[in-house]
């Protein structure tokens, strides 16, 4: 995979970063038993991280985060 890619296997991080609707999950790949998220643009992904690490994140719909978690373990366990 390109290495322009944000890189996370955190599901709340991915999550989150689907939710703010500024970033795009491009792809997974699984390592091992892990399963990775790609971001892009992977400056903002990065970006959004710091700021949910720092409690400074952009607000977002409870409902949206919720579907977004959920989308994402379909994805998963449809592996």
């Amino acid at each position: 995979m390109d290495k322009n890619y944000y890189r996370t296997r955190d599901l709340s991080i991915s999550s989150f970063l689907i939710s703010t609707g500024r970033v795009i999950l491009s792809g997974t790949e699984k390592q091992g038993k892990e399963i990775y998220f790609l971001f892009s643009p992977q400056d903002i992904a990065k970006e959004l991280t710091d700021l949910y690490w720092s409690d400074q994140a952009p607000s977002i719909q409870p409902r949206q985060l919720f579907q977004s978690l959920r989308s994402l373990k379909d994805l998963i366990f449809s592996r």
